[in-house]
């Protein structure tokens, strides 16, 4: 059935995707077995990986070989990933885009390695896990069975797109500071407001001692990419999260 399944998606997403990183219309699908790429934009080269669900997973992603994906993301080439759901009828209900730029270390969770019996014994894989992502990450390009303007889709990854050029581990950074803001429910907020959940930080980065420092220099990221503005006397306000 998995089999079955991706080849009716992949079928689907070539006749009817598009690229998200500019302005082509059309993506073509990637040589069979490139690692972590099922597609691909022949005018800005972006790369996306299809994953296909009749229910989507909500805390973990089940990918491929680690440290194939530790060295993309590394090398800043890791795949957008494109979350397909679909019904029994084989109905299109949500497509969603995991923008690239939100895949760091520190949401790859290393598998154990097969056991010496197993046909590939020693091959480690790896979990995406999406309950460590902020929800900025994921774009919707259908959503109950709607589909969503190019105009807008592209306008909300193009977003995101400055963040690739920053280092992996900056970006595990920004992507948790932006994460706790979400989850704090705080529309405005004060340095203090965070300062307070420091253990968050400290939970993914127990060895860091300028958390402070971090976090305020994390702001004046997302402050870059339009999602939080400075107010003065220490306020601060988090944009909504757009479609």
């Amino acid at each position: 059935m998995s089999q079955k399944a991706r080849v009716i998606s992949e079928s689907w997403f070539a006749a009817n995707g598009y690229c998200l990183a500019c302005d082509s219309d059309e993506i073509i699908r990637s040589k069979a077995n490139t690692r972590f790429t099922d597609f691909h934009c022949l005018q800005c080269s972006h790369e996306y990986e299809l994953k296909t669900f009749s229910r989507r997973p909500t805390r973990t992603l089940v990918d491929g070989a680690y440290r194939t994906l530790m060295l993309k993301i590394s090398q800043g080439t890791a795949p957008t990933i494109l979350m397909l759901e679909r019904n029994e009828q084989w109905c299109v209900t949500r497509l969603s885009a995991l923008h690239a730029a939100f895949l760091t270390p520190s949401v790859i969770e290393k598998r154990r390695p097969l056991a010496i019996t197993a046909k590939r014994a020693g091959w480690t894989g790896c979990n995406i896990r999406l309950d460590r992502i902020s929800p900025d990450a994921e774009i919707d390009i259908i959503e109950s069975r709607r589909l969503i303007l190019k105009a807008d889709v592209r306008r909300k990854f193009s977003q995101f797109q400055t963040l690739v050029r920053i280092p992996a581990m900056e970006r595990g950074w920004t992507n948790l500071v932006l994460k706790v803001l979400r989850e704090s429910g705080l529309k405005q907020f004060t340095l203090n407001d965070i300062y307070s959940r420091k253990k968050h930080f400290s939970a993914v980065y127990p060895n860091n001692r300028h958390l402070e420092a971090k976090i305020r220099q994390q702001l004046q990221v997302l402050r870059d990419v339009g999602l939080v503005r400075f107010d003065g006397n220490g306020k601060y306000t988090l944009d909504h999260i757009s479609c």
